[in-house]
Order: C-alpha cells, then structure tokens, then sequence
C-alpha cells in the first residue's frame, strides 16, 4: 500500500516532466515534418526564395511575438495558480479575458504588419509576402488562448496534437502553392521574380497551418466545457475578481513576457537587416547575400532548432506546475522541480550539439539539394555553431523558471542585455571583419551565453536553485563526446564498405543513441526514477535491465 501509495506520489510530482516529453515529442515531429517538406520547397524556391521567406517570417514572429506568442504561458501559469487554490470562477475568467485581449491586439497586431510590410522588411521581394502572413497574426492569437486553457489544465496533449496538425497542413500547402505559383512562370517571368512568387506560395502554408490548429482545439474546448462549466459551478470560498481586474493582471502578467520573448526572438529581425544592409554597403551583390543567408537561415538554424524545441516543451509544461508550487507555497517543490527541468534539458541538448557537429552535415547532404556556389557552408555552420544548442536550451529553461517564479522582470533586463552584445558584435563582425554568416552564428551564440551567465546568477540569489555540474553538466558532456567521437569513426568507417550515405547515416545515428545511453547510465548521470519519469522510459529501464546495465 506504502509502495502505491509513493509511486502515484512520485508519479504525480514527475508529470510536467511527462507533459513536457509529450510536447517535445510532438515539437520534434513538427520539425521533422518541417525538415521534410523544406526538401521539396528548397527545390522548388531555391536558397534565394528561403531568404525572402526568412525576412518576412522573422518580421511576422516578431510581431507575433510582441502581439500574442506569450499568451499561451501567461494564460497557463495564470489559470495553474488559481486551480491550485480552488478559484475556479477566477480562472474561468483568465480565459475570457485573454480571448478578449487576444481578439483586441491581434486586429491591431494584424493590421499594422500588413500596412507597414514595406518600412519592416529590408529585401523589396519579400514586402508581399509578409502581406500574406498579416492575418494569420489575428488567428495565431486566439489559437495562443486556447492553448493557454489547456496547459493551466496541466496536459499537454491538445496543444501537441493541435501543432501536429498545423504542421502537417502546412507542410502540403505550403509545397503545393510554392509549386502553382513557380511552376507555371518558370519560362514567362524573370528570374528574380521566381524567388518571391515561391516564398509567397510557402506562406500560404503558414496561414492554412494555423487555421487548422485554431479549429482543432475549438473542437476539443467544446468537448471539453462541460467539466470546465461543472468544475466552475462548485464555486470558490474567495470573492470572483472582476473583468477590470482580471484584464489588468493579464496585461501585468504579459507585458513582461512579451518584453521578454520580443527581446529573446528580436534578434533573426536585427540580424536579417542588418547582414542585406551592411554587406549591401561592402559591395556584394543582392544574389550572393540572399545565397549565403539562405544557407544560414534554411539550413544552418533550421537544424539547430530541431533539439531546442525540446527545450521549449519543457519549459511549456514547468511553467504552470511551478507557479502551482508557487501560489501553494512549495518552495522544496519548486526547487526540485526546476532543478530536474535544467538537468533533463542539458541530457537532451548536449548531446544534440555534439550529434549537429558530427553528423549535421551529412543529413543535410542526404535531405537537401547542394548549394554548388557554397557546398561546405552549412556544413562548417554545423561543426562551428553546434553549441547553439545547448546555450539556447539552457537559457530557455532558466528564463521561464523566473517567469514561473514571478520574477518576471529579470528575464527582460537580462534579454535586453545580451540583445546589446549581440548587436554591437554582428555589426563589428560583419562591418569590419568580414565575415557575414559567420558573424551572425558568433553574435547568436554570444547572446545565448550573456543570458545563460545572468539566468543563473539571478536563480542562485533569487531561489537558491544550483545547478548540479556534475550530473547535470560534466557526465553529459563526458558521454557526448565519447558518443561523438565512436559516432564519427562508425560513420566514416562505413563509408569504406558502402557509398550510401543514407546507411552509414542511419547506422551512425544509431549507434550513437544506444552509446550515449550506455554512457550516461554507466557513469551514473542518470537515475532510473528519472529514467521512468521520461517518455518511454518504463521501456529504456527494462532494455537495461535485460542488459544488466541497471540493477533490482
């Protein structure tokens, strides 16, 4: 009884890691569908027409961003205090109130991107199609809302199924617009125009994407809403805050969010602007700017983003459950919480940077078409900028623990910060030493590095939290490189005996999942709680148990 008893307590107390899994996995999917479907569309627009879609998409995230991206967390954490003190009707009303708010600055956030395309894009061709993204500005915030309820809720499952599901339509129609808008002028338009038509076409995408996620999970409320209406009926023993005072602690809560991810995300914006003006002024050529940002924003960022994405879900799930600790008064429980959260990140990230570097440029080789003017390029990107990955993990992770914990200002000083390093370094990198995309990896990395020193300074003075070097940093990092080091050998060695990239890829992959594992569990870096608590994990434990790598 004592042992059930422990385990559904156990259980319980690891769930938003569960959740944060079921998310993860759900972001991997969608990068890999992203990954998938680039493919055809790099074929079909070209590095030059993924930098025009590179221009207006970082403009419309930003946007996004400043107009509604936070509102999924804010609503989360907001609805996950007022549940975990019974406010029903209170969090009823968060709910309402952000669908109010989102309705308002969406029409606003909508129209401006539309009216003011020409002034925020730098490349002329790429005016039109960040027109075509202006409305979905207005739908991504509803969509946000409803994501928000969910995740107060504690589950994790609609807003995974819901991002599936917008990726998949995006990925056909992004595809096959990009192909009736390029195909059929590929003889009567000039070529410059080929590069627009296509980016245009692959926004389209984007749009149908979000449409689909906003009706999913309007679907899914309906069906869900007579709990909500029952849980809401049983009342709560405090007054029901108003509306007024409801709007003005979402707008308290999401402004600093909002100042933070705008200051977190703003830099892509900076950067696009900054490389078409700078290296515009050094005298190249419009064609070998968009070739080499092309590369570096479709390939070399498409790929390092896929492993952050867990980092992301992570912080997606730990959000609610720990200002649910908060608002109850469980420091021990936040702690713990966040603690496991930055050490789990680090198992994920660590290795990711180190698999980038080692087997980054043959997947790019195998899953898209040579660039013949820079063939090494995105490759070297890889090899060189791999630790994106991990500086980015940990400064996502560690940001929305702040946020989590109410010290919602700290993220937007910090941010600010190293958005002014980041700045001053790409313009003397660019400007003065010459080295255009490799300016922009330096600069992005050293962003992610200034936040990671000032989040950790501030959670050691702020909560008291450490970070575990030894377990959470050093053993990772130890079976990263042993798996990185077998990992090359493996895959260079079965290039002898076979020409196909594709099997000495997938065996090198293979072998480095089942040696990092190896590793980490042989020099204790992780326990087999933490291990069960994973997705899949009750699987991973019996394997090595079977092998005798984990004992009774």
């Amino acid at each position: 009884m004592n042992n059930s008893v422990k385990s559904s307590q156990g259980h319980k107390q690891y769930n938003f890691l569960i959740q944060g899994g079921i998310l993860a996995i759900a972001g991997i999917v969608v990068r890999i569908i992203g990954m998938i479907y680039r493919v055809p569309l790099t074929h079909i627009i070209g590095d030059r027409g993924n930098s025009l879609y590179s221009n207006a998409y970082d403009v419309y995230s930003i946007i996004l961003i400043i107009s509604s991206y936070s509102l999924p967390v804010a609503v989360s954490k907001m609805m996950a205090g007022k549940y975990s003190v019974k406010e029903y009707e209170n969090a009823d009303r968060i709910f309402k109130g952000a669908l109010i708010y989102a309705l308002i600055v969406g029409s606003v956030a909508a129209v401006f991107c539309y009216a003011a395309a020409p002034i925020l894009v730098k490349a002329e061709g790429a005016v039109p199609v960040l027109r075509v993204l202006a409305p979905v500005i207005f739908f991504s915030a509803i969509l946000g809302t409803f994501r928000g309820l969910f995740q107060g809720q504690g589950t994790m499952i609609p807003t995974s199924l819901s991002q599936i599901l917008e990726q998949i339509m995006n990925a056909v129609v992004s595809v096959l617009a990009a192909w009736l808008l390029v195909r059929p002028f590929t003889v009567s338009d000039p070529e410059d125009l080929l590069p627009r038509r296509g980016a245009m076409g692959s926004t389209l995408g984007t749009g149908a994407g979000v449409l689909a996620g906003l009706i999913f999970v309007v679907i899914v409320y309906f069906i869900y809403r007579p709990d909500l209406k029952r849980r809401t009926k049983r009342g709560q023993k405090k007054p029901v805050d108003s509306y007024g005072v409801i709007l003005k602690s979402i707008v308290l809560t999401v402004t600093p969010m909002v100042l933070s991810a705008g200051l977190y995300n703003v830099s892509p914006f900076i950067d696009n602007y900054m490389i078409y003006d700078i290296m515009d002024k050094l005298g190249y050529s419009q064609e070998f700017i968009q070739n080499i940002h092309g590369i570096y924003a479709g390939r070399y960022l498409l790929m390092v983003n896929i492993p952050v994405a867990f980092a992301n879900a992570l912080s997606s799930s730990m959000i609610p459950t720990i200002s649910a600790a908060k608002s109850s008064g469980n420091e021990s429980d936040i702690l713990r919480k966040a603690g496991l959260t930055i050490k789990v990140s680090m198992m994920i990230a660590i290795p990711c940077a180190i698999g980038l570097a080692v087997l980054g440029g043959p997947f790019l080789e195998i899953i898209l078409p040579t660039n013949q003017e820079f063939p090494y390029l995105a490759e070297q990107l890889l090899m060189g900028g791999s630790t994106f990955v991990i500086f980015f993990a940990y400064s996502t992770v560690t940001n929305a623990i702040l946020q989590a914990t109410d010290h919602l200002n700290l993220p937007v000083i910090h941010s600010a910060i190293a958005l002014t390093v980041h700045v001053i370094l790409t313009f003397v990198l660019i400007r003065f030493l010459n080295l255009n995309v490799w300016g922009l990896m330096i600069s992005t990395i050293s962003f992610a590095v200034v936040l990671c020193i000032l989040n950790y300074v501030s959670l050691k003075h702020k909560i008291g939290l450490k970070m575990e070097w030894k377990s959470g940093l050093l053993i990772p990092l130890v079976s990263s490189l042993i798996m990185g080091a077998v990992c090359f050998f493996v895959y260079q060695a079965f290039l002898l005996f076979t020409s196909s990239r594709i099997l000495a890829f997938l065996f090198a992959f293979l072998n480095a999942l089942i040696i990092y594992v190896v590793a980490m569990v042989l020099l204790r870096g992780v326990t087999e709680e933490e291990l069960l608590n994973m997705p899949k994990g009750q699987m991973i434990v019996r394997i090595l148990k079977k092998v005798h790598l984990l004992h009774d």
